[in-house]
């Protein structure tokens, strides 16, 4: 499924590319830039796929009323078993086999011809000659020609033809084009881009051998190979194709001004309005609900002194409600020491019936010998969630109710032995739903 996802979307880009292209690139003669423009297309569709942009929303929980759910029985025979997804999925990857073994057997012929022929090294390139009846072509540093089909003066502006497109790698172009048809075989808009790209490459290697020749006698020239029927290998840059009209037509073209290099921009918006709509991801989060809205609710126990004195079914409540009465106690005395309680409240609530005790623990805070300028600060009980002791300055108003599972209370002596010393102000253990 995923698979299938990235091939859609990255065969989307590829649609985006060549369409701007065509509409606005396609008769434009700044080639070379052109070049770069089809390859960052192929870059762009492999990492498109992965550019996500994450949307947070903020939903309500929804309260489900179980005691009005009914049961439905399904009949399981009656149940499609066939995975389509994994059918197309299957079927895909059939076809992305089947064109890369093509894609292999021709880089075979490719290699078998080569080593069929008589290479000669002159310079960086290898020479190869040939005695079959094919069109020159050039594959990275091999040029392979065969001299029998050409005059001396022709073969002189082919392999100068080929040269170039050695010097400028564009067999690496043809390759990825290649492999783009072989990921995207469905997708016509690949096999399109594939064509493009191997246009442009002639088109860029003619507009610079013309900047060196006679412009006459090169078309003359192609059009002297276009009465020659040669066959040859569609991996490879070869000097002659059957688009030799439009070579020729494109080589009498004026040049394109320098402001129209700025039509390539225009695939910007594109793209953006592309990740807008198939690459946003919502991820809804629940806001926090009262605690009328809780349909479960969690189990809290209160020990006091090793002795279980309360185990009631759901919390309605849980509220701190220190009194702040440290600056009151320190208004009448600077120097000895006050003792003033802190009290935590919680009303439990008992579901068989239906009453709501109260249950209170204080907690003590000493203050002290401060400057007459200080204040003091109440003690708070140890907070435990999930075995994590808390800092101090944790709020427990942060949890939400429908998260906890189980809330122990423990008072006084209880505390202490079970907690040590950092227990002398009670604790509360809360357990919270895995």
């Amino acid at each position: 499924m995923e698979y299938l996802i990235f091939i859609a979307k990255s065969s989307l880009v590829i649609a985006l590319f060549f369409i701007c292209f065509q509409v606005f690139l396609r008769n434009e003669t700044f080639f070379k830039a052109k070049r770069w423009f089809l390859l960052a297309g192929i870059f762009v569709a492999m990492a498109f796929p992965f550019l996500i942009i994450t949307k947070v929303v903020f939903v309500n929980t929804p309260v489900v009323d179980f005691n009005k759910l009914t049961n439905t029985v399904v009949n399981q025979s009656s149940i499609e078993n066939i995975n389509w997804w994994l059918v197309i999925l299957t079927v895909y990857a059939m076809g992305c086999i089947f064109f890369l073994g093509r894609f292999l057997v021709q880089l075979a012929s490719l290699f078998s011809l080569i080593n069929q022929g008589t290479s000669t090294r002159v310079g960086k390139y290898k020479m190869v000659e040939v005695t079959v009846d094919t069109s020159a072509f050039s594959f990275f540093n091999y040029i392979v020609y065969n001299p029998s089909l050409h005059t001396a003066n022709e073969l002189k502006t082919i392999i100068k033809h080929e040269e170039l497109h050695a010097k400028q790698k564009h067999s690496l172009d043809m390759l990825l084009t290649h492999l783009l048809c072989v990921l995207q075989w469905a997708n016509p808009f690949a096999w399109w881009y594939k064509k493009m790209v191997s246009v442009n490459l002639e088109y860029l290697v003619d507009d610079a051998i013309v900047s060196h020749q006679n412009k006459k006698e090169y078309q003359y020239l192609l059009l002297q190979q276009s009465v020659h029927s040669m066959a040859s290998l569609s991996v490879t840059n070869t000097f002659f194709n059957s688009l030799v009209k439009k070579r020729i037509v494109m080589l009498n073209k004026s040049k394109s001004r320098k402001e129209s290099i700025l039509k390539m921009g225009l695939v910007i918006p594109m793209l953006f309005c592309a990740v807008v709509a198939f690459n946003t991801k919502t991820i809804a989060q629940s806001k926090s609900v009262s605690n009328d809205l809780v349909s479960e609710t969690p189990k809290i126990t209160v020990v006091e002194n090793s002795k279980t004195i309360s185990v009631k079914d759901s919390v309605k409540t849980l509220e701190n409600k220190a009194k702040k009465q440290a600056k009151a106690a320190h208004a009448q005395s600077k120097e000895k020491q006050v003792k003033v309680s802190s009290t935590f409240n919680f009303q439990i609530e008992d579901n068989a019936q239906a009453t709501i005790t109260p249950v209170s623990m204080t907690t003590p805070i000493r203050e002290a010998k401060t400057p007459e300028n200080s204040y003091l600060t109440s003690k708070k009980p140890l907070i435990i969630i999930n075995g994590e002791v808390m800092p101090s300055s944790f709020d427990m108003n942060l949890l939400i109710p429908e998260n906890i599972e189980h809330i122990n209370i423990f008072k006084n002596q209880s505390a202490i032995d079970r907690f040590g010393k950092k227990g002398e102000n009670g604790v509360v253990e809360i357990t919270t739903k895995k």
